[in-house]
C-alpha cells in the first residue's frame, strides 16, 4: 500500500512539474508566459516590437506553436530583464527555428547550438521574401506623396539617418519597417524620432 501511495505521489509530482511549463499567454512574437508565472523568451531570434510591421503576424504564429502546450527549455539562461531564455521545444518541434522559417522573426546571433540551422532558415526566408522580408515590411515607396522622407537605421552602428528625395542614395535605400525604420512627412518629425540628416545629403 505504501509503495502504491509513493508511486502515485511521484506521478503527481512529475505531472505537476510538467504542468508548470504549460504556456498560458503569448505576448508577442518571441515572448510568452508559462503556468509557473515565468516569462520565457526565445533565444537567438527577435520579433518585431508591438505596433511595428509583422508584429501581429509573428504573435499569431508563435501562439499557434505554443499556446496551451507543455514546452521544454534547453540551453537556458536569464536575460537582463530576468526572463528565462533558451531553445524552446513544443510537440517535438524547435519553436525558435519554426519562427525563423515563417519569416516573421529575425535572427540575432546569440550563441546557441542551433545557430547554423537558424542562419540557414533565415537565408531561405529572405531568399523567398517571406514575412518581414516581403513587400509588406520591406519597401522603397512611401505611404503617400507627402510623406517621402526615409528614416533608415545603420545596421552596423545603430545610428538613425533620414534621407530626403534629393539625397544622393535616396532611391537605393530600402526600409525594413519591422525594425523601426519608416517614412516621415517632414524633417521635424524625423528629428523628433531621433533621426539625423544623412551625411550624403546635399543642401
Amino acid at each position: 500500500m505504501l509503495g502504491i501511495l509513493l508511486l502515485g505521489s511521484n506521478g503527481f509530482w512529475v505531472w505537476n512539474n510538467k504542468e508548470q511549463y504549460r504556456v498560458t499567454k503569448v505576448t508577442d512574437g518571441d515572448t510568452f508566459w508559462i503556468k509557473s508565472g515565468d516569462r520565457v523568451r526565445l533565444l537567438g531570434v527577435n520579433a518585431p516590437e508591438v505596433g511595428r510591421c509583422g508584429s501581429d503576424e509573428a504573435t499569431k504564429v508563435l501562439n499557434n506553436l505554443v499556446f496551451n502546450k507543455v514546452i521544454n527549455i534547453e540551453e537556458e539562461k536569464r536575460d537582463e530583464y530576468g526572463r528565462r531564455m533558451g531553445l524552446v521545444y513544443a510537440g517535438g518541434r524547435l519553436v525558435n527555428l519554426e519562427m525563423v522559417k515563417s519569416g516573421w522573426v529575425r535572427i540575432n546571433y546569440d550563441k546557441n547550438s542551433q545557430n547554423e540551422a537558424l542562419k540557414s532558415a533565415w537565408k531561405a526566408a529572405s531568399d523567398n521574401k517571406l514575412g518581414v522580408n516581403s513587400p509588406k515590411c520591406k519597401t522603397t515607396e512611401g505611404p503617400s506623396n507627402s510623406c517621402v522622407i526615409k528614416g533608415n537605421i545603420d545596421k552596423g552602428t545603430g545610428e538613425k539617418f533620414y534621407h530626403l528625395p534629393a539625397c544622393r542614395h535616396y532611391k537605393q535605400i530600402v526600409l525594413d519597417l519591422d525594425t523601426g525604420e519608416g517614412y516621415f512627412c517632414n524633417e521635424a518629425e524625423a528629428s523628433a524620432a531621433g533621426f539625423i540628416l544623412a551625411p550624403d545629403c546635399l543642401r
